[in-house]
């Protein structure tokens, strides 16, 4: 996924406009996390028991086993 530039400004988007911009933050946010989860896996030390809730949780929510 490539990164996204969000420029917040006083300009009012239509609902559609909306939705895909929260789309692509969700999106962002969530690969972030799979890239924080990838790089901790490679570590010496164990993943704490709160970070593994928080990545069983967002692979829920995108919808993967």
């Amino acid at each position: 996924m490539s990164p996204i530039t969000v420029v917040e400004g006083a300009r009012r988007l239509d609902p559609m406009s909306e939705r895909n911009l929260a789309e692509r933050r969700f999106a962002a946010l969530a690969s972030a996390v799979r890239q924080h989860e990838a790089a901790v896996r490679r570590r010496e030390y164990a993943i704490r028991a709160s970070d593994e809730a928080l990545y069983r949780r967002l692979r829920q929510i995108c919808g993967e086993l």
